[in-house]
């Protein structure tokens, strides 16, 4: 059985008991690899790839998106140290991905003719980015120890920016604080810190259909 099949299956249940499961998305994640590997279409859904990797690995340091979104974040800092700008933290989450996540996914399960309605509506789509922050939580991504070429490249290219006290995002990971998911950065520079806010969806409410057709979340 293809992923293809196995994502049809799926929905099948789901179409029974109405109630995707936390561990569901991890496998609706490793499928959705698969169903890019099967295509031989990487450049087309890296960040689909990029986040199925991270679901499955305890840290992630060698991805070329890994490095396009700490040199991202660091610019954003950087643009927005001072003042910083009221939707700082919404930035941060469409740097980190979320809406081209959603992008990605509901352009995959549609090439290959399975639903998006986890893509589609609102409260589904927080549903799925929640139980996949579940997964993520922990599981910090950053440049090596021991530089490639390719994270090299990357830091030179940071390093040749404009940044007040030298700041430097060498980090991110997701972090639970009451209740909600937030996204953590180590900052290196003149002194190191850390810097916090919660992941958000990024997207208004005209990104998504209406009326919502709700997927409920079991634990």
């Amino acid at each position: 059985m293809n992923a293809r099949r196995r994502i049809e299956k799926w929905f099948h249940e789901l179409e029974a008991d109405h109630q995707m499961k936390r561990e569901d998305v991890c496998f609706l994640m490793v499928q959705a690899r698969h169903l890019i590997e099967m295509a031989n279409d990487l450049e087309n859904y890296r960040v689909v790839a990029f986040y199925a990797d991270w679901t499955v690995h305890s840290t992630i340091e060698r991805s070329p998106v890994c490095f396009e979104v700490l040199r991202d974040v660091t610019k954003a800092i950087v643009e927005n140290f001072n003042p910083t700008r009221p939707d700082f933290t919404r930035e941060i989450s469409r740097i980190i991905g979320i809406p081209q996540l959603r992008t990605e996914l509901r352009n995959l399960f549609r090439e290959n003719g399975l639903p998006t309605i986890i893509f589609d509506y609102r409260d589904n789509w927080k549903s799925f980015v929640a139980a996949l922050l579940w997964f993520l939580e922990g599981q910090p991504i950053g440049f090596p120890e021991k530089p490639t070429k390719r994270s090299e490249k990357m830091r030179n290219e940071i390093l040749a920016l404009q940044r007040p006290n030298n700041l430097f995002v060498e980090a991110l990971a997701i972090v639970s604080h009451e209740n909600t998911y937030h996204w953590l950065l180590a900052v290196s520079g003149d002194k190191n810190l850390s810097m916090t806010g919660p992941v958000e969806i990024a997207e208004g409410e005209d990104a998504f259909l209406f009326p919502s057709k709700t997927v409920s979340r079991g634990t």
